[in-house]
């Protein structure tokens, strides 16, 4: 009698701790966040037209992505000199299936104003909307334009400023990072630096007192 007691002490416990356990969620895997050297973490964004891009679509391609603001005049700068647009055509002279993601995280900003600003200034890539501010936090987006170069295994391989030229002076003499990157990884090489300190606006995330514009 006392054997079967506590038998059905124990389920009633662990009928207990099951239920407290998913009150509290603690059975959900912890999100992993992006960090260079590791596999990059997955996401899927719409543009504002409701089209789906998943970063598993683009599997076995090396991919880069580049977080926007068309208000931050850094941002603008980059994109009216045609940084980023040379940077994309010396890329895919290295490797012609690169992919080009561009990522919005502008709590304010409405979807449909990012893909005219890229295309006016002829950047080839779609422009992905994360209100919410989820991937850029998954990845640690700090500013705009703060890059990041996803390998052909799905390795995050580079995070940080577009070039070396944070005042825009050296122009064409200027290292582009996200080029030096590519180029390693097509020449298996190390990839170094792997980490810089990207410069522009910080990241108009919501809920942190964000204001429209901003260094």
């Amino acid at each position: 009698m006392k054997k079967r007691l506590n038998v059905i002490t124990l389920t009633v416990l662990a009928a207990f701790a099951a239920a407290a356990t998913a009150q509290t969620g603690t059975t959900t895997a912890p999100e992993v966040k992006a960090n260079v050297g590791k596999p990059a973490p997955q996401f899927t964004l719409e543009d504002a037209a409701g089209k789906t891009y998943s970063l598993a679509d683009y599997k076995g391609k090396i991919v880069v992505l580049q977080w926007i603001n068309p208000d931050c005049p850094v941002c603008r700068r980059c994109a009216e000199t045609g940084i980023v647009k040379r940077m994309q055509q010396d890329v895919l002279k290295l490797d012609k299936n690169t992919v080009f993601l561009a990522i919005n995280s502008t709590h304010y900003m409405k979807p449909e104003v990012s893909a005219p600003y890229l295309k006016k200034n002829k950047i080839e890539a779609p422009a992905l909307i994360d209100q919410d501010g989820k991937i850029g936090h998954l990845y640690g987006a700090r500013t705009t334009p703060h890059l990041f170069v996803i390998d052909d295994k799905g390795v995050l391989r580079y995070s940080g400023a577009i070039d070396d030229d944070r005042r825009g002076k050296k122009g064409r003499d200027a290292t582009n990072y996200v080029v030096n990157t590519v180029k390693l990884i097509k020449a298996g090489e190390t990839v170094a630096p792997d980490r810089t300190k990207p410069y522009g606006c910080s990241v108009k995330y919501a809920g942190k007192g964000g204001r429209r514009r901003g260094r």
